[in-house]
């Protein structure tokens, strides 16, 4: 089950806070975003996509990982 891993409940809870952070920017700057409200949000947004990515892959790479070491062992007992 993923709500048993570890690293997803940390990436479930980083994932929150860059999501509460956006939220808490957008609720103070409501109607007078300036350009330094703007250029943080954004950078917010792109960090937060960059961190869904690196997870994303990096989950993808070792699932792929486990399957090839899974095959080549099944390989070895099956030629014994």
């Amino acid at each position: 089950m993923p709500l048993q891993s570890k690293k997803f409940l940390a990436y479930l809870i980083a994932e929150a806070g860059w999501k509460l952070c956006i939220l808490f920017l957008l609720w103070i700057y409501r109607a007078k975003i300036d350009f330094h409200a703007l250029t943080l949000l954004v950078t917010l947004v792109i960090v937060s996509g960059f961190l869904q990515i690196g997870y994303i892959l990096g989950q993808a790479a070792l699932d792929r990982y486990v399957q090839v070491t899974r095959a080549l062992l099944d390989d070895e007992e099956k030629k014994k």
